[in-house]
């Protein structure tokens, strides 16, 4: 989480104000304080969409802010630490913000934990995976296939769906290989058309150098504004007062 205090030098500031500045100093600290804010997450939605390709509005609102208040005019700047159904910003941008391996996503977890994909791997879309405008494999797919891997996952690697178990044609299934195959390791579709497609690709984890300079742009952005801003809100205030 990021904090910025728009008080950090409020004493010695404070010493050498005048008796009606001193008056309007709370208001001009909170207006300062809630435009700095705004400014600097602001800044940091703008460096994700140039770092990132195409980022989901899952992985931009994801990025807080928490407005100040009267008694406490803190700006306050995190990623969303808990992901609901989905995984939390946090946890995705840790290994772009601080460099390091990728953090397996939910449906990857779920592949290791069924012994069907090794841990040291990561899933990357193969050439028949339908991919949304984000360049990702919609959840709904994800979770059919999960949902067919599963299904038999305690007595092999292949899960059929139900019109394959009473003898219909074997199409429209996923499957992971068995150790040994000629196919490369990944999760394969018995697609309606009765070609075959690989959905997933395993490959060895990636380790990513950091792309995201979170806490840098942020006190840049930070020492760009947050004096401006105090001196511009104190000076509304003294107008104002003075109308």
């Amino acid at each position: 989480m990021l904090s910025f205090d728009i008080r950090s030098n409020a004493p010695a500031v404070f010493a050498r104000l005048s008796d009606l500045q001193k008056k309007h100093l709370p208001r001009a600290q909170l207006e300062a304080a809630g435009a700095t804010g705004r400014y600097i997450h602001a800044a940091l939605r703008s460096e994700m969409g140039e770092v990132f390709d195409r980022p989901t509005p899952w992985t931009m609102g994801g990025l807080r802010f928490q407005q100040p208040s009267r008694s406490r005019p803190v700006v306050r700047i995190w990623l969303e630490e808990f992901g609901g159904k989905g995984i939390a910003a946090a946890q995705y941008l840790e290994a772009e913000i601080m460099g390091g391996p990728r953090k397996h996503k939910r449906f990857e977890r779920a592949l290791i934990a069924k012994g069907l994909m090794p841990a040291g791997t990561a899933a990357v879309p193969g050439g028949q995976a339908p991919l949304d405008a984000y360049g990702n494999v919609p959840g709904p797919f994800i979770v059919r296939m999960l949902s067919d891997l599963q299904a038999f996952g305690e007595q092999g690697y292949r899960a059929n769906r139900r019109g394959a178990r009473r003898g219909a044609k074997k199409t429209n299934y996923f499957f992971v290989p068995r150790p040994g195959s000629q196919l490369k390791p990944g999760v394969y579709w018995h697609m309606p058309n009765g070609l075959l497609g690989v959905v997933f690709r395993f490959v060895r984890s990636p380790s990513y150098r950091r792309r995201l300079d979170f806490y840098g742009v942020a006190n840049r952005a930070y020492d760009r504004v947050a004096a401006r801003f105090m001196t511009e809100a104190m000076a509304r205030a003294l107008r104002a007062d003075n109308r």
